[in-house]
């Protein structure tokens, strides 16, 4: 049968979705837009039809709904699309806020249909290396402490547009580093597992004279007995983005920006890795993308659950709460 999807939200992100799931084969791709987007048409992948009414595109029957408009929308787009029969993608965070989840959830199970959110670095080969020593336990023995940091200059992802209208600029539309950056509270309970307590503290300074926090520090105590140390800044440059995990027998170090992670026991040799000269995070996505499809084929998920996102909006609204 061909393959149909609607892609809500036509940004970069969107944009992004676009272009990786035309490029695995996906013969119809159709859009819902409001037309809020600033980022220019000229050059960017086409659709083969717009919308710019979400009951109209779902009356199309799409087998596939990708949500990629504001992360405050991302429930009531993916209710609605659930309810027209269709598996879903929601990019992350899955909501700005855990309530009505559940409902999403129960309405999906009842119609037997996949619900999964956007955690592409699952994908990272560097990532899925220090989740498979941390699952082996062999060479390094359990994982004692990880310090996780991502820093980027938010003015730089959308350079077409005011930063200060974007999603991520914006209490009302579910932004701020926490809630924007909850790809590093998704990857360190993947890789180390769930959590019984979360604490963190945000700065009261602003200096890209936003109202949501544009700095803020994590820590995590996993049931595990692991600790994790993660901070977050929308105002670093040049970016960076890492992770450090102390094991009892070693260290491991991962840039994942270039691609590359260090293993050093503590007796040998160090042994370095990189995934490939030139790697780039967008093939995250692409990975990710085809996982999807490969999902709704019947073979095993290999994305964020549902269940999980919502463990991780969970984490980041503890956070929040003693911010």
């Amino acid at each position: 049968m061909p393959r149909h999807i609607l892609i809500c939200g036509l940004g970069s992100i969107g944009r992004r979705h676009l272009r990786h799931f035309r490029a695995l084969g996906v013969e119809r791709i159709d859009a819902f837009r409001t037309g809020m987007a600033k980022l220019p048409d000229d050059g960017q992948p086409v659709p083969d039809r717009v919308f710019s009414s979400l009951s109209e595109a779902l009356a199309e029957h799409p087998q596939m709904v990708v949500v990629a408009n504001p992360t405050s929308l991302h429930l009531e787009t993916a209710l609605a699309a659930v309810r027209a029969g269709a598996h879903v993608l929601v990019e992350k965070p899955i909501s700005h806020t855990t309530a009505g989840l559940e409902g999403l959830e129960e309405e999906a199970g009842a119609r037997n249909l996949h619900v999964f959110v956007a955690y592409n670095l699952r994908f990272h080969p560097a990532l899925q290396a220090v989740r498979q020593l941390v699952r082996s336990g062999e060479r390094l023995g359990k994982p004692l402490l990880a310090r996780i940091h991502f820093g980027t200059f938010l003015p730089d992802w959308h350079p077409w547009e005011d930063y200060r209208t974007s999603y991520a600029a914006r209490r009302d539309l579910g932004g701020g580093v926490t809630r924007t950056s909850s790809h590093e509270l998704d990857y360190a309970l993947w890789i180390l597992g769930p959590v019984d307590q979360a604490v963190g503290i945000a700065s009261p300074l602003h200096p890209l004279g936003t109202d949501v926090d544009e700095l803020a520090a994590l820590l995590l105590r996993h049931t595990s007995g692991a600790v994790s140390a993660i901070t977050l800044s929308l105002v670093q440059k040049p970016a960076s983005r890492g992770l450090e995990l102390e094991f009892e027998r070693g260290t491991v170090s991962v840039d994942l920006l270039s691609g590359s992670w260090t293993v050093h026991p503590a007796t040998g040799a160090i042994t370095e890795y990189r995934v490939h000269d030139g790697f780039q995070l967008d093939e995250t996505y692409r990975d990710q993308a085809a996982a999807f499809l490969r999902a709704l084929d019947g073979h095993p998920p290999e994305l964020a659950t549902m269940a999980e996102a919502r463990q991780t909006l969970l984490v980041a609204e503890k956070v929040l709460e003693t911010i």
